[in-house]
């Protein structure tokens, strides 16, 4: 468990802190670099928390339902209503409107959802086929 100091920061300090903070993240525009700069400040625990509690974002915002992303994920149905809450918040609708517009993401949570599926509906998977899965559950969404 990651410990916070009890000793707090004055106001001004902290903000300070907070903007340079954000700022540096922001400069961070290649992967390389913000893997080396999250690597450098997050323990390995701590990565893989914020990594699986943006995936449980992404795919609550995809549609799974909490049980699957639990199993798929390997998290908690408590973990899962944390993230669930905050799932429409502001932050998270700037960054869901630039992933639905990233092709290179969509196919990763296709392919994540596929390989789901795979493993946890083999027989369902193998009857309808790679397009048959394509077909029923990546198909276009009819709107009203």
């Amino acid at each position: 468990m990651t410990q916070v100091s009890k000793n707090f920061l004055r106001r001004e300090i902290e903000a300070k802190v907070y903007q340079t903070f954000w700022e540096t993240i922001v400069k961070t525009n290649k992967t390389e670099e913000a893997s080396a700069f999250f690597s450098e400040f997050f323990s390995k625990s701590e990565k893989v928390n914020f990594a699986k509690r943006l995936s449980i974002a992404v795919l609550l915002h995809k549609g799974y339902g909490w049980r699957e992303i639990s199993d798929m994920l390997k998290v908690s149905l408590t973990t899962v209503a944390k993230v669930a809450t905050k799932k429409d918040s502001k932050g998270f609708k700037l960054f869901f409107d630039r992933v639905d517009k990233d092709e290179a993401w969509q196919a990763f949570w296709k392919d994540l959802a596929k390989t789901y599926l795979a493993l946890t509906h083999p027989e369902k998977y193998a009857r309808l086929g790679s397009e048959g899965v394509e077909a029923v559950y990546f198909g276009k969404k009819k709107t009203l």
